[in-house]
């Protein structure tokens, strides 16, 4: 797949570059997309387990113990290659080693549980 802009991959809108987000319980640099979903960045695509977490506890308003709770039948997640000079994605595989990810993550529609960006 070649490059393409950055798009969700839940609702195919085009969401912002990621900036910087202070909580304070987490720092990150993501956004939130028109959908819902809340997305983070891993420059590296070498900590993509810490940028999960970072990403699920931004989700629940910066509550770490709501995010620890979660259950993985609670929400969606996507990861994807990501260049943060283009803010572009793709799906090369030779591009995917060394590439910056972007982490994706959406309540399940139904789920219940209060979070920040529920739509």
């Amino acid at each position: 797949m070649r490059r393409q802009p950055l798009q969700c991959p839940f609702c195919e809108s085009c969401p912002a570059s990621p900036v910087d987000i202070d909580l304070k319980s987490v720092e990150i640099i993501g956004g939130i997309c028109e959908c819902g979903a809340v997305y983070a960045l891993d420059r590296t695509g070498h900590n993509l387990g810490e940028i999960f977490m970072d990403a699920l506890t931004f989700l629940c308003k910066g509550d770490i113990d709501m995010a620890l709770s979660l259950m993985p039948d609670d929400y969606e997640t996507e990861t994807l290659d990501y260049d943060i000079h283009t803010n572009t994605i793709s799906s090369r595989p030779e591009v995917s080693r060394r590439s910056s990810k972007l982490v994706f993550i959406r309540m399940k529609r139904g789920n219940t549980k209060s979070i920040l960006y529920k739509r």
